[in-house]
Order: C-alpha cells, then sequence, then structure tokens
C-alpha cells in the first residue's frame, strides 16, 4: 500500500492507496500469442484529514484524487 499527502479544495489530505503501473501491450509472442495490456489502476483505500476519514465524503471527487496521485506518482 502506498501513502501520498495530497491539497484537494485547499485541504491537505493524507490518501492510502494501491497502484499497479501501465502494462503494454504485446502484439505476438514468439508463440504466436499476445497480451492486450492494462492501464494503471488506482485503488483508494483511505483518505484522512487530521485522523477523520473522508472517503465518503469525497466518493464524488475520487477520480479528481486519482488524476492527482497519477500525476504525483514520482513521490511514491
Amino acid at each position: 500500500m502506498n501513502t501520498l499527502t495530497i491539497e484537494f479544495k485547499g485541504v491537505e489530505f493524507k490518501v492510502e492507496f494501491y497502484y499497479s503501473p501501465e502494462e503494454p501491450e504485446v502484439r505476438y509472442y514468439s508463440d504466436g500469442s499476445g497480451y492486450p495490456g492494462c492501464s494503471e489502476q488506482i485503488d483508494i483505500n483511505s483518505i484522512t484529514h487530521k485522523g477523520t476519514e473522508f472517503i465518503d465524503i469525497l466518493e464524488n471527487d475520487l477520480e479528481d484524487i486519482e488524476i492527482i496521485i497519477s500525476e504525483a506518482k514520482n513521490d511514491y
């Protein structure tokens, strides 16, 4: 699990999440098969501020928070 502190809507949140990087497409392996690849995956587990959980309150903003996490991937 990864942890990152982000600023969202003027508030600093601690976000705990699982991250799986993008896997590139492989058109053909030597045996003739291939792999379609997959995009990066971010699964947010917790969003807290000063020890209080906010994941339910920020449920409609999770996509925006995932973008912030993705852009900061060099920080975790």
